[in-house]
């Protein structure tokens, strides 16, 4: 019997738009790792140039200051991140003025907290004894440690509202654009570098030179956004709309409590290692645990994008669509991370030994115990992206602290009781507890309802 003629123009249109979305997520899990291998290149070009410029005290002053940038996207309060639900969802039902609405309530929400907070530390930096907590003593290094201070600071919280341009390519499922400027940013940072060395700068001015030029990317980004690409989502102040702005506020704040618990899940365990193992045994464990993430940080690429993606087909109906993407995600997910992550258990000794000394080798209980919690933080990922995607975030922003605080009880248990395997072991128990079993439970209960009700 044949179809409809209208029931098949909307099964045709279905498919062709499902096509479409994992053509554009894997457009842009490419172009994303090929960002990160620029960023791992710039790494490998500047850390000796850096270093043998600055000296070592200064260079770890920059070190530390550096790694105070990679917070910056919680300044925002989840603000930035809430806008990929709202432009996917409008961009699903065809709603422009949602979008519109959407952007520019986040923008003017984001710059006055931005300015309200850049004027309490303007207020408070002269009183704060910067040296002090940076632990520098040498005469050069004291000179410059405000400067380099004030500049990070500044650049810290220009990054708050320069995060938008980014969520908002991502929403629309044109990651690869945003990381095509990402791309041209790296390349003017090494090149600010190289000038600022050059011309024999401070540490400041290093500091601006480099993370600043990154950030022209975003502002050249934004330009091209709101200039030619989606020139009605510029942000104006009429379209600010104080609904959509609590909504964002609302899944914003959601959002921001399970990236703050996050950080606390995969960023305590070498500081979990040095209380309970010393130094020696950081240097042996942190090298495996950054072999491993590699293989998550590829698998990250492609996984990310399917979040605008799952969001923009709820709009539209389609829960087939994302269901079956759901399941294809798992199973590569589990089939990538699995052999790969076997590949690095066999050879990763021989790889240490050569690029580090075999003195930073860890035992075979290691490997396997790390290689457990690669696999399980892998199928986690799909599992979270599924959930904002269908915006299960109030239930992420309850389990997360949970999660967070079990993870960080059973890391220091089971680390006393076996060893320095036992902080690896306790990461994956809790993800196959918090997330695969309870969580996993929970969006599949949901799939279920929702292919039902269409």
């Amino acid at each position: 019997m044949a179809l409809p003629k209208n029931l098949q123009q909307l099964i045709g249109s279905s498919e062709s738009q499902g096509r479409n979305r994992i053509v554009r997520s894997r457009l842009t899990g490419v172009t994303t790792l090929i960002v990160k291998g620029a960023t791992i290149a710039t790494g490998l070009i500047t850390i000796p140039l850096t270093a043998q410029y600055l000296g070592v005290e200064r260079y770890g002053m920059w070190l530390t200051l550096s790694s105070l940038l990679t917070w910056a996207g919680l300044v925002d309060f989840g603000l930035a991140s809430s806008l990929t639900n709202a432009l996917a969802t409008a961009d699903g039902l065809q709603d422009r003025q949602k979008a519109q609405e959407a952007v520019s309530s986040a923008f003017w929400m984001l710059l006055v907290s931005t300015l309200f907070i850049s004027l309490c530390f303007g207020v408070a930096f002269p009183w704060i004894p910067w040296s002090r907590i940076l632990n520098v003593r040498s005469p050069t290094a004291l000179s410059e440690v405000n400067g380099a201070v004030f500049a990070t600071l500044a650049l810290f919280f220009c990054r708050g509202l320069l995060s938008l341009p980014g969520q908002i390519y991502g929403a629309y499922q044109e990651g690869y654009l945003y990381q095509l400027w990402n791309i041209l940013g790296s390349a003017a940072s090494i090149i600010a570098l190289f000038i600022a060395i050059s011309l024999k700068s401070t540490t400041a001015v290093l500091l601006a030179a480099f993370f600043g030029c990154a950030f022209l990317a975003d502002i050249g980004a934004a330009l091209y956004l709101f200039g030619w690409h989606r020139q009605w989502l510029k942000p104006t102040f009429s379209h600010f709309k104080w609904s959509s702005a609590k909504s964002l506020l609302k899944s914003g704040g959601q959002l921001w409590i399970a990236q703050i618990s996050a950080i606390i899940i995969f960023q305590t365990d070498l500081i979990i290692v040095a209380q309970l193992f010393g130094a020696t045994t950081v240097a042996s464990y942190g090298t495996a645990m950054r072999l491993f993430g590699l293989v998550l940080m590829i698998q990250s690429a492609f996984i990310m994008p399917l979040w605008p993606a799952y969001r923009e087909s709820l709009a539209r109906g389609d829960i087939t669509w994302i269901a079956k993407t759901f399941k294809n995600s798992i199973y590569l997910s589990f089939l990538w991370t699995t052999m790969i992550s076997i590949l690095i258990a066999i050879f990763s000794p021989s790889i240490i030994t050569a690029w580090i000394g075999p003195q930073a080798v860890p035992n075979t209980i290691t490997l396997i115990a790390l290689l457990f919690r690669t696999v399980t933080l892998a199928l986690d990922q799909c599992l979270g992206v599924l959930g904002n995607g269908l915006a299960l975030l109030r239930l992420q922003a309850i389990l997360s602290p949970i999660f967070a605080a079990t993870n960080l009880a059973l890391a220091l248990l089971l680390g006393y009781v076996i060893g320095v395997s036992g902080v690896a072991w306790a990461t994956g128990i809790c993800v196959c507890i918090f997330s695969l079993a309870f969580f996993g439970i929970k969006c599949q209960g949901i799939l279920r309802q929702l292919q039902k009700s269409v």
